[in-house]
Order: structure tokens, then C-alpha cells, then sequence
């Protein structure tokens, strides 16, 4: 079993990855020894940016200092095959993990066809989903059910998120959740 994840978060102008704009990717590589890797934030070029209300309201885009560090969806994708040559290229497809992780794969899926690229041939069908892992440990009674979100779920676990609604910085924070829990079980496993 390979010991490496892909941590993704996304920020979007909505919930429609066909009619609202990808706004920001993070990205954490992880190990399951060595922990943090390599993490970065890239935020995406658009000509025009489509953004619901509700999603301003939480990610605060302003479209000025985002066109200021935007790149193509081309370079973007490219990036992500730096990620696949550096930290996975012993693996198959690059194994993602996040929080409800279908919504970001969904973006990126769009990103990668803009790009002209397939987003199947570079990441792996597996993917690792923290919202299932603490439903999981609730459904156990290891935790308790009010745990059910990432923001009490990162509350319940004491982390702490530099960057709230920041693709990099909720990212990250899902990776501590992923390892947090990963110890919750081991000390429950051994006690």
C-alpha cells in the first residue's frame, strides 16, 4: 500500500463546476512518515470570473489581487504533473484526499478539460474522503455526532486553520484532520 496522499481543497464561485468559476486550488502532499511535503495555493486564470453571491460572502474573492498570481488552466495542469514526477512517481495515479472530495474533484475535472488534459490518466479512482472518516468515528460512538463538519470536526480535534476558507489553508487543515484521526483510532486500537 503506498503511504502518499494528495491533499486538494478548492475554492469556487458556486456549486455548479459547469456554470461557476474555479477560483483557487491547494494542494499537500503527504506522507504517512514524514508528514507535510510540499504545499502550495494556485489560483486560477479566468477572462471572466462567475461567482455566486452566497460564495463571495464566504471566500471574499477579490478579482483584482487573484488576477495578480492567476495562471492558465494549462499551467495548472502542469503543475500537477510536477506534483506526479516529484512526490508519486512510484504510484500509478496520484491517490487524492480532502474533504467532501467529490465537490473538488468535479472542479478539477472542468480545469483539466480546459487544459486540454485527461484528469483520469494522473489521479487515481481512490480517493480519501475526511467527511466519511468522522461520520465513520461518529457512527462508532468514538466521537460524538455533533461532529459533522469540517469546521466542528476541525474544533473537536484542536485545529487550528491558518486561512479559513482559503484553498491552502482549509487543505492543510484536512490533512491535520486525516492524521488526527489516524491517531484517534491507533491509541482507541491500543487502549
Amino acid at each position: 500500500m503506498n503511504n502518499r496522499l494528495l491533499f486538494i481543497d478548492t475554492e469556487t464561485g458556486g456549486l455548479d463546476p459547469h456554470k461557476h468559476s474555479l477560483l483557487t486550488i491547494g494542494v499537500v502532499v503527504w506522507d504517512e512518515k514524514l508528514g507535510e511535503l510540499y504545499s502550495d495555493e494556485y489560483a486560477v486564470f479566468s477572462d471572466t470570473y462567475t461567482i455566486t453571491k452566497s460564495a463571495l460572502r464566504i471566500n471574499h474573492f477579490n478579482e483584482e489581487l487573484h488576477r495578480e498570481k492567476a495562471i492558465s488552466s494549462k499551467e495548472i495542469v502542469r503543475k500537477f504533473h510536477e506534483i506526479k514526477s516529484n512526490y508519486f512517481q512510484e504510484y500509478n495515479a496520484i491517490p487524492l484526499a480532502g474533504h467532501n472530495t467529490t465537490f473538488d474533484i468535479q472542479f478539477l475535472k472542468q480545469l483539466f478539460i480546459s487544459g486540454g488534459r485527461s484528469f483520469e490518466r494522473l489521479f487515481s479512482h481512490r480517493v480519501v474522503d475526511t467527511y466519511s472518516i468522522i461520520k465513520y468515528l461518529s457512527d462508532c460512538h468514538i466521537i460524538p455526532h455533533t461532529v459533522n463538519s469540517s469546521a466542528k470536526a476541525f474544533e473537536y480535534f484542536n485545529i487550528t486553520v491558518d486561512g479559513r476558507h482559503t484553498a491552502l489553508g482549509d487543505a492543510r487543515a484536512t490533512m491535520q484532520l486525516y492524521y488526527k484521526a489516524i491517531k484517534l483510532l491507533t491509541s482507541n486500537a491500543i487502549g
